[in-house]
């Protein structure tokens, strides 16, 4: 069977286990019981249905336990952000809408992908529709808008919805369905750098009786130059749905999602090689400010086709359940990259010294650091000056490797919910089961050197097309073999199961609400590394497999001392999660010595899978009030993490200066325990009909345990703020203006877990490692005007208004991404 006709066939398994429980259906549709007026019970929903004072406000989430609930009793913070409300900023990223309603923050991705923070902690995979697809190794791209109905984001570990998920939390973007009327839009952006699209949203009603209604969704984005130099962004997606009513208790939905997207692997640019542990990045001296290194066969491509169905069945009086089933196929090409490197040295072209200081831990530029050994097990620090030379002698290499990243999954989901009221109490019980399977190709190419760039000749820079090496190991039987792996062949197989149970109890008029929850989970990992190093084939062709068996709990506690203010605690854990197919079983070579004829190294050793574990605890008070105009919570947390993952960002440094022999040697991803703890605040409110103000602060730290050292990418502070205000009467009916304030403090700019030294320093012991470098924090201000009719509107923007210089984001060294400067948006949407 070819590549195109299992991805065929896996689509269609999926919807085939739909089929036995249709043909149930019709044979013998379930009727609910007569209904008694004294005795009718809300049933639990798996769907969103209610009516907003507010179209920036849902007071009702899905993503803490599968079925609707209002926001204000879900013992854990959950923020909400609309459609409505992502149309209205101009949001390109999910990101971009999020940060107004709650505090998240970009990462170290700012393009290519939806990478985000929340709570200290980094998602980088694609979760949407209540899955995780691509796998936990893979990472999403930036996934589009037109095809999101809502997005929710859940504070914390959740252990019905993401059981050993990221400890921080995760966004839940909700994808379109049908709607029960006939409605059309089309919508046309416009922008300067990014933000050229086209979408389509049209949904018709098929046949009345049965509600049965199809949905198409289309977008199409052409973006052939952004700010930065040779970085473009084009691609399209194409979204049909359909639903019908199979019977009165009784709804299928059908959804597919197919989309391409092509754009620069962008890598940012190295940062001045005088900027130390305690300075802020800043890029290096004689780059122009929107430089790229890259051209465009630089490029990231990603596709994505994905099916999903969903039975919807009202059983009886009392309990409604789910049959969700969806396969997915995903693929990420990344040839190449635009990162480069400088090199520290006192050769020609060098930039000229600097290191961490033994004693402190910190980067000093132009000092070359040493140790020397003392009789007594110790060590001392000598130090060298090696000044930084003039930008003129400095020269960039260039050197990039090769990814082809390829998902084929299929998610089983099957949920019930028992909803029964006394005369004193209230009792909603969830139960029901997920799996997972997926399996991973992934061919990883070494770096290639693409030739040198001098600073003070950067307009003779050059693309020749890139010659990766071959995919085996080194050939030792060369006189000098000069790597150790030259890339990378893995295949591997992941089956997970969860089964959960979690019960919500109201008493005293919903006064009092107790909720607990369990879920047990099972996961298997099979891996085969078919060629890493010749140096013992029969080890290195032996398929590892990692099995974890493991609960994750919750436990909640509501009070509502008055009906619009309810006070909450909780407690979450993550369990435990299976590896990402892509570390686990890592195979590392400690040191190797090459002589002229012949080769030394000591025996390999195995990555083993660790896994991760934590818990969340937090307490805060939540409100609704004035007729919905007005919502808030505040929230305390404390989360506490071993075992989390995060990339090592030294590895990417020397991949960059050619140093790849090197870079194998290194651990990546390394592992740190983490705890974060601190508050966050987030508000809407409409004091009148035409003024909607957003708002969202926090204040916490992250550090690892022991060292206290920081993470990279995390802020301590973060908020944001949004006004919108429409006119409504008088000459200006119609017109709108909006303004919206993003505030993130300073983050380091790496990883590091390691120690200065490996034996004590007289005096002093032994020192951990600081960040070589901060991002410094930012201030950035959009101001936005709109004009609406009934059947169309108009909206243009001015993003970060005030042309504020500053980096977005950075990893290492050597990959500091600018920001845009001034971005002039225009939307126009025309509804039928």
């Amino acid at each position: 069977m070819n590549r195109t006709n299992h991805r065929i066939a896996l689509a269609c398994a999926g919807l085939a286990a739909l089929l036995p429980c249709l043909v149930r259906a019709q044979a013998n549709p379930p009727t609910a019981a007569p209904a008694v007026a004294d005795e009718v019970v809300e049933l639990p929903q798996f769907v969103i249905s209610e009516k907003r004072a507010n179209p920036y406000l849902s007071g009702q989430a899905l993503s803490t336990s599968r079925v609707a609930m209002l926001v204000q009793d879900i013992p854990q913070t959950v923020s909400v952000v609309t459609a409505e409300f992502m149309k209205d900023s101009m949001s390109f990223r999910m990101l971009d809408a999020a940060k107004y309603v709650t505090p998240v923050v970009e990462s170290t991705l700012p393009w290519g992908g939806d990478r985000y923070t929340i709570r200290g902690f980094q998602v980088s995979q694609e979760f949407i529709d209540g899955s995780v697809i691509s796998g936990g190794s893979g990472y999403s791209m930036s996934i589009p808008q037109f095809n999101l109905d809502r997005i929710e984001v859940i504070k914390g570990p959740n252990a019905i919805l993401v059981p050993g998920g990221s400890p921080g939390g995760v966004m839940n973007p909700i994808t379109k369905e049908p709607m029960s009327k006939d409605a059309a839009s089309v919508t046309l952006n416009l922008a300067q750098y990014n933000g050229n699209d086209f979408g389509v949203d049209v949904n018709r009603v098929l046949n009345e009786q049965n509600k049965m209604a199809f949905r198409l969704v289309f977008g199409i984005w052409r973006n052939d130059q952004l700010y930065i130099k040779n970085h473009f962004r084009n691609g399209y997606e194409i979204s049909p749905s359909f639903s019908v009513e199979l019977s009165p208790v009784m709804k299928l939905v059908v959804k597919a999602d197919f989309l391409q997207n092509r754009e620069t692997n962008l890598a940012g640019l190295p940062i001045d090689p005088s900027v130390g542990s305690n300075q802020t990045a800043v890029i290096a001296r004689g780059l122009p400010r929107d430089w790229s290194f890259g051209n465009s066969d630089d490029n990231r491509h990603r596709s994505t086709e994905r099916l999903s169905a969903e039975l919807r069945t009202t059983m009886g009086s009392h309990v409604t359940s789910r049959l969700y089933v969806m396969a997915d196929h995903v693929r990420r090409i990344d040839p190449g990259g635009t990162g480069s490197a400088l090199s520290t040295g006192t050769a020609a072209g060098r930039t000229g010294g600097g290191s961490r200081n033994p004693t402190t831990g910190m980067y000093e530029p132009g000092v070359n650091w040493s140790t020397v050994a003392n009789g007594d097990g110790t060590v001392s620090a000598v130090s060298t000056a090696v000044p930084i030379t003039d930008p003129s002698t400095w020269i960039y290499t260039r050197n990039n490797g090769k990814v082809d990243l390829e998902y084929e999954e299929a998610h089983l989901k099957n949920d019930y919910a028992a909803q029964f009221d006394g005369a004193w109490f209230k009792s909603t019980t969830l139960g029901g089961l997920a799996a997972d399977f997926s399996k991973v190709r992934f061919l990883s190419w070494g770096a290639a050197p693409r030739g040198d760039v001098a600073n003070n000749n950067l307009n003779a820079i050059t693309y020749p097309p890139y010659v990766f090496p071959q995919i085996r190991p080194a050939d030792f039987s060369l006189p000098n073999p000069t790597s150790v792996q030259s890339g990378g062949d893995l295949t591997s197989r992941q089956y997970t199961l969860q089964a959960f149970l979690f019960e919500t109890f109201k008493a005293w008029n919903d006064r009092i609400q107790v909720s607990a929850g369990v879920s047990r989970f099972y996961g298997n990992l099979s891996r085969t590394d078919n060629t890493l190093t010749a140096l013992n084939a029969t080890i290195l062709n032996t398929a590892p497999t990692y099995a974890i068996t493991t609960n994750a709990k919750t436990l909640g506690l509501v009070i509502k001392p008055i009906k619009q203010i309810s006070l909450f605690a909780s407690r979450n854990t993550t369990g435990g999660a299976m590896p990402g197919e892509l570390s686990a079983g890592t195979y590392l070579e400690k040191t190797t010595t090459f002589g002229p004829d012949a080769y030394h190294a000591t025996p390999v050793t195995v990555q083993q899978f660790r896994p991760t574990s934590g818990s969340q605890d937090e307490f805060g008070v939540k409100t609704s009030a004035l007729a919905g105009r007005l919502t808030a919570s505040f929230a305390h947390f404390k989360i506490s993490q071993q075992n989390y993952g995060v990339p090592n960002s030294e590895y990417y440094t020397l991949v960059a200066q050619g140093r790849q022999a090197e870079a194998n040697l290194l651990q990546n991803p390394i592992y740190l325990d983490l705890a974060s703890k601190g508050w966050e605040f987030e508000a809407t409110y409409s004091p009148v009909k035409n003024l909607t103000i957003l708002g969202n602060y926090t204040s916490f730290k992250e550090r690892q345990p022991i060292t206290d050292v920081r993470v990279r990418g995390v802020p301590d502070k973060a908020g944001a703020l949004y006004l919108d205000y429409q006119f409504t009467s008088g000459p200006l009916t119609g017109f709108g203006i909006n303004v919206g304030v993003e505030y993130k403090g300073d983050v380091a700019g790496e990883n590091v877990n390691a120690y200065t030294t490996t034996m004590p320093i007289r005096g002093i012991g032994l020192v951990p490692q600081q960040p070589s470098f901060l991002v410094a924090g930012r201030t950035l201000v959009n101001i936005g005007f709109s004009y609406k009719r009934p059947n169309w509107s108009v909206r243009f923007m001015v993003a970060n208004a005030f042309d504020k210089d500053y980096i977005l984001a950075a990893g290492s060294r050597t990959s500091a991404v600018v920001g845009d400067p001034r971005n002039i948006k225009g939307s126009f949407t025309y509804t039928f």
